[in-house]
């Protein structure tokens, strides 16, 4: 394990109320053993390499350590280094989503969700429209009512679709999931853009799928690029992003999609059109899909009500062939046997508003967007900011070639961000942070005054170490 990896399974470490820093890093230590993310055997990243990752001194280390090897929860060997003994639970894939959310206090700018649902309209669910619309509760592909809305709102916007063709699901990255499951399997190799999804890659880790990453510029997925992997590994699937691009807020042009369809229709994959944030590009939501210029090839949609909504709903949808979706569902009922009722009754009322909240939605992102670019350029004129086109990420560039020691010790100052490295495949190092500012103003000014201290913290302590 790399010491990047080991930070995320720590995140948030610095926060918990367990004494010294020592102490707390190593009930976090504990606290993976346990759970089951640090399985019996990981060889820690080096001492020093640790101190380095978390912005601690490597004395801190080695007392938490001294600590941990004192329950026999880990062991070193001179010149083998320090390997876990988990006596708990085999190892759990999947961390990277995980940065994404924070139980310690401070300011949270690394989910990329609405921070509450007040900007909805008001809602209500009684016991009689349960009894009305509910029927037996359990129904694995989502309320028949539901599904019915969905596929008039596509057929009405000139992409006909039947209830057959629509899976609800429980937000859109279990829709992207039982896509991918459903054709994906161990060794399988999976197109991926070059940047993406965070939550993606944990999909695929999860399959024991392969990764096959494509290049992408400020366009979107380069079709020469994916022509070549598409040859190359014939992957059973592509998964691409539709809208302003999570994390990188870039928009594909609709040039760029026909050629991007023309590549898919000449090789036999399936694509995956994750449209999470569609109706939130600032120009107005994304008028192609891929669906709509592809012949030959399957293309999945996954959908979700949660950068719309609110993502507490957790609501979200695939459309695809009938026969597809039907094998979602089996899928599905390995693990969960159905959305909920009273979250699909509130999605309907919903519905006939969905434009409506959608234009207040870009609206009100694109303003605390065009104010945290601004405040950002002022505060951190080191950092570069390149203003997305639509949702609420900014990709921000740090002049370090790792921002893997800056996002903990932003932490300690109050300020939760998310690394680029797990926008990557591989978390290979990155100088970028993700920053979510679907805040009220005054939260996300407060978040970054505190990312100018963390960092002029780091400056100062690179300097120090330089001299």
């Amino acid at each position: 394990m790399n010491s990047e990896e080991l930070g995320s399974v720590l995140a948030g470490w610095t926060d918990a109320d367990h004494g010294t820093l020592a102490q707390r890093l190593a009930h976090a230590v504990r606290r993976g053993v346990q759970s089951g993310m640090l399985s019996d055997g990981t060889l820690l990243p080096a001492e020093r390499a640790i101190a380095s990752a978390l912005a601690i001194s490597r004395s801190t280390v080695t007392a938490a350590l001294d600590e941990l090897r004192a329950e026999g929860l880990v062991e070193s060997r001179q010149g083998s280094g320090t390997r876990v003994c988990n006596r708990y639970a085999p190892a759990i894939s999947g961390t990277r989503i995980a940065e994404h959310f924070s139980t310690a206090q401070g300011i949270d700018l690394a989910a990329g969700n609405p921070l509450d649902a007040a900007h909805l309209p008001p809602l209500q669910v009684d016991v009689a429209t349960l009894l009305a619309g509910g029927g037996p509760g359990v129904q694995p592909l989502g309320l028949p009512a539901l599904r019915a809305a969905l596929a008039d709102h596509d057929s009405e916007r000139g992409r006909p679709t039947t209830p057959d063709q629509v899976h609800v699901t429980a937000g859109g990255h279990q829709a992207v999931s039982l896509a991918l499951g459903a054709v994906a399997t161990r060794n399988t190799p999976v197109v991926v853009e070059d940047t993406s999804y965070p939550g993606v890659f944990d999909i695929i880790d999860s399959l024991g799928a392969r990764p096959v990453p494509v290049r992408t510029d400020g366009a979107g997925l380069v079709p020469e690029e994916l022509d070549r992997a598409l040859a190359e590994h014939r992957p059973v699937a592509i998964y691409t992003q539709n809208g302003p691009h999570n994390p990188t807020g870039l928009v594909p042009t609709s040039e760029r999609l026909r050629a991007l369809a023309a590549v898919c229709d000449r090789h036999d994959t399936t694509v995956v059109e994750d449209r999470a944030l569609a109706e939130l590009a600032f120009a107005g939501p994304m008028p192609v899909e891929l669906a709509d210029l592809c012949r030959s090839a399957t293309v999945v949609s996954a959908g979700s009500f949660s950068k719309v909504a609110w993502g507490g709903l957790r609501v979200g949808w695939l459309r695809a062939p009938e026969a597809f979706i039907e094998r979602t569902m089996y899928l599905r009922l390995a693990n969960d046997l159905g959305p909920s009722v009273p979250s699909q009754l509130l999605v309907l009322q919903l519905l006939p508003q969905l434009d409506e909240l959608a234009a207040r939605r870009r609206a009100g992102l694109s303003e605390i967007v065009g104010r945290a670019v601004e405040y950002l350029r002022t505060e951190l004129p080191d950092w570069t900011v390149t203003e997305p086109a639509g949702g609420s990420v900014l990709w921000v560039a740090l002049p370090v070639a790792d921002t893997g020691s800056y996002v903990p010790l932003a932490a300690r100052h109050g300020a939760h961000v998310a690394p680029g490295s797990i926008a990557v495949p591989a978390r290979a190092p990155s100088s970028r942070i993700r920053i979510c500012v679907d805040r009220p103003w005054d939260t996300v000014q407060d978040g970054i005054r505190r990312l100018r201290l963390a960092w002029r913290e780091l400056a100062s302590t690179e300097q120090r170490v330089l001299g």
